[in-house]
């Protein structure tokens, strides 16, 4: 992981992630103080073949796996996790699920990566996300106060 310091915490940049925030100029981790915020990560279909549900759910969990990842660069964990925001593209051809099938998918991947109490959580219907194939686009704000060292 790149950690590359700022006036208010730091921004850390893992190596697979490094030409897209060349080409697209974003931060994907981003600690300010107590807080830290992830850019959306993206559960992505690149073949134009409709995904089932267990391949959607294995696509969600590689991006909770790389929120964790990004977490615990920043120093923070799951439970730290205070909001979600969670951008749909419902009734895309790439995935072989209805609305309810794939908010039924994605609800039983997080809650392996969230038990009660849950972040509070935002859930958006949007015509299409980047990359060409995107499903679900997942962001997150964690609250993990820095302890002083003893």
């Amino acid at each position: 992981m790149h950690h590359i310091p700022t006036a208010t915490g730091e921004v850390v940049i893992p190596p697979e992630l490094e030409a897209d925030v060349a080409q697209f100029h974003y931060a994907p981790a981003r600690r300010v103080g107590d807080f830290v915020y992830l850019s959306g990560i993206v559960a992505c279909n690149r073949e134009t073949t409709p995904m089932d549900a267990p391949a959607f759910e294995a696509e969600l969990r590689q991006v909770f796996r790389q929120i964790e990842r990004l977490l615990a660069a920043c120093q923070a964990r799951m439970i730290d996790v205070i909001e979600l925001q969670m951008f749909h593209v419902l009734g895309s051809p790439r995935l072989a699920l209805d609305k309810e099938g794939q908010l039924s998918a994605i609800a039983r991947v997080r809650d392996e990566f969230f038990p009660a109490p849950y972040p509070v959580a935002v859930e958006l219907a949007v015509a299409e996300l980047n990359p060409e194939g995107g499903l679900v686009e997942i962001k997150a704000v964690a609250y993990a106060p820095l302890t002083e060292p003893k």
